[in-house]
């Protein structure tokens, strides 16, 4: 029958843990209306560089099978519809998320900063030097 093993983790490492992820966090929230507005852009040239390979392919290639062309209902709106193997798509750039959104953390709506204030005031009034291995496990949870 196996044992339980019990490991000790130095609360200054933990600490220190907490407070270089807050600082990312709070870097991040800083930047994030930069970011999005720089998303924005990228999509923006995204969709050019898009529409811009699907008229070369369409320009390039005289088989009618291998792209199709329709109108809406009204004649206003045009759907076009090309092979893939016509086309290299080009990369989307990455989406920005929130890094302060509000998410359920246990039986919290919260955010994780918030949640890693709270936990980083627990361990700064504790006086103890070393905490269980399943503490810190929950704390790298949100890490």
């Amino acid at each position: 029958m196996a044992r339980a093993l019990s490991v000790k983790v130095p609360t200054a490492s933990v600490i220190a843990l907490i407070e270089q992820k807050i600082a990312d966090i709070e870097v991040k929230v800083a930047s994030y209306n930069e970011d999005v507005k720089a998303y924005k852009e990228a999509y923006k040239q995204y969709k050019r560089d898009l529409v811009s390979a699907a008229v070369e392919a369409i320009k390039n290639n005289a088989d009618e099978d291998a792209f199709d062309a329709t109108t809406s209902y009204n004649g206003r709106d045009v759907n076009l519809t090309i092979s893939g193997s016509l086309i290299i798509l080009p990369e989307p750039p990455a989406q920005v998320t929130d890094p302060n959104q509000r998410e359920w953390i246990g039986r919290e709506h919260i955010s994780r900063l918030e949640v890693l204030k709270k936990n980083l005031a627990v361990l700064k009034m504790t006086t103890q030097e070393e905490i269980n291995a399943s503490s810190y496990s929950s704390v790298m949870d949100l890490l």
